[in-house]
């Protein structure tokens, strides 16, 4: 769900070339996915980052003139996904931001617990490679505006590939925990386990 203000700027800056409202669709969108969390008072990192995010290149598109909205209808994804990456880095020593999703389905106990921590690192520090490689790909793309194809492969196929794999991935992770807390023996507590495993392929 956090990733759809991402896909709505995508689709809303292809169908209709104007980086201002793609990005303040963006927004809005990202304010409508936040806004349950805000309201509960646990606002996750991802949200607030498209709110900031699309709402800064929005109002950069609307001050700008034709060649500054030129420029950023050209290389807004490469701005926005490089903007995601380098804040998923910056908060992976501090807080994981896949911690604050790990948390609606792991039990309280756990959260403390080293597992816990180091698999969200991994989880993060993944996504965060996710974010970098889509940067690249965007950046590519936009090298060669009127190219088609290469639009198609490196803003479309390669990055959906990368996140849909990153699923996966999150997934076998989430399984995993869940299996090790099944199998737990009565009265057993999760700083009992031993070191954490990333689940087999």
């Amino acid at each position: 769900m956090s990733l759809i203000p991402w896909v709505v700027f995508a689709v809303v800056d292809r169908a209709a070339p104007s980086p201002q409202w793609a990005a303040l669709s963006g927004a809005v969108t990202a304010v409508i996915i936040a806004w349950p969390s805000i309201a509960a008072r646990s606002p996750r990192l991802l949200d607030l980052s498209a709110i900031v995010l699309f709402v800064a290149l929005a109002i950069a598109a609307f001050l700008a003139g034709p060649e500054g909205r030129e420029v950023i209808a050209q290389y807004g994804r490469t701005i926005v996904t490089g903007a995601l990456a380098l804040i998923v880095f910056a908060t992976l020593p501090i807080r994981p931001f896949t911690e604050q999703y790990a948390r609606l389905s792991v039990p309280r106990e756990m959260w403390d617990t080293p597992r816990f921590k180091h698999v969200n690192r991994v989880l993060s520090a993944g996504w965060g490679a996710v974010f970098a490689f889509m940067t690249v790909c965007h950046l590519i793309a936009a090298s060669q505006p009127d190219d088609r194809r290469l639009s198609t492969i490196f803003n479309w196929l390669l990055p959906i590939a990368a996140i849909l794999y990153m699923i996966r991935v999150t997934e076998r992770f989430r399984s995993a925990a869940h299996d090790r807390v099944a199998a737990a023996p009565a009265g057993a507590g999760p700083a009992g386990a031993g070191p954490p495993q990333p689940p087999r392929r």
